[in-house]
């Protein structure tokens, strides 16, 4: 089997540096998945849903068959309506964290390196192994950016560059060199070439993938979580 060697890319709170942006989390991403791949869902999976995301109610009334079948119907269609519910067109933002290179005196800017293959994981739902072994809920989310590792370069006057290099150093001189990464993205179609470069990868590795096509990334200082500045955006060098 082909394991996934890439970079896991880490996610930030985007909660707490940006404000009104809608993300994909491990609350709506299996819905999403399971919308945009047309998943059959069977009465196992059902079951797995009310165990692993409605545990109070499946705790609840699993011990009386009269109540558990009135509560179950409520489940289902619940489940369904959250699937249909999924969101599919919106755009998408993701926050993440870089280190930024020497300064281009040529192009007057900062190269940044990303790894070929970095996805971002996310954790697995709590209370998944309370799912049977085939269920979608015992495994672990994957986005992958389209084409993220040839975003590589951010512009910055050198006048402005100094000044950027100058506020960002401590008492012995070390300069910090990370900057966040704002993406936004919209979601591949789930028969896109895009996603197909994917999706065989990530299966074969307990991952349910997302693939994202990147619209813009915006480069934030973030160094003071009270002052978060705009500095430039990510392009292809």
């Amino acid at each position: 089997m082909k394991k996934i060697a890439a970079l896991f890319a880490t996610f930030l709170m985007t909660g707490v540096l940006f404000a009104q942006i809608k993300v994909i989390d491990k609350e709506n991403g299996y819905f999403i998945y399971l919308k945009g791949s047309n998943t059959k869902i069977t009465d196992a999976e059902y079951l797995n849903y009310a165990k692993v995301v409605e545990r109070d109610t499946y705790d609840k009334y699993r011990n009386d068959e009269f109540e558990w079948e009135e509560q179950f119907g409520k489940l289902k269609n619940k489940f369904n309506e959250s699937i249909t519910n999924a969101d599919l067109e919106t755009t998408y933002t993701v926050v993440t964290a870089v280190e930024f290179g020497d300064y281009d005196f040529t192009n007057e800017g900062f190269p940044v390196s990303i790894g070929e293959g970095t996805f971002f994981p996310f954790n697995r739902i709590t209370g998944w192994s309370e799912a049977s072994d085939d269920s979608v809920f015992t495994k672990s989310l994957a986005l992958k950016l389209d084409s993220f590792e040839k975003y590589n370069f951010f512009a910055m006057p050198k006048a402005d560059a100094k000044k950027f290099l100058q506020g960002r150093k401590n008492r012995y001189g070390n300069v910090d060199r990370e900057v966040s990464l704002q993406i936004s993205y919209k979601l591949a179609a789930f028969d896109s070439k895009e996603y197909k470069s994917f999706k065989d990868l990530a299966l074969a590795n307990n991952y349910l993938p997302l693939v994202g096509i990147i619209e813009k990334i915006e480069v934030y200082d973030a160094s003071d979580r009270n002052k978060i500045k705009k500095i430039s955006e990510l392009v292809k060098k």
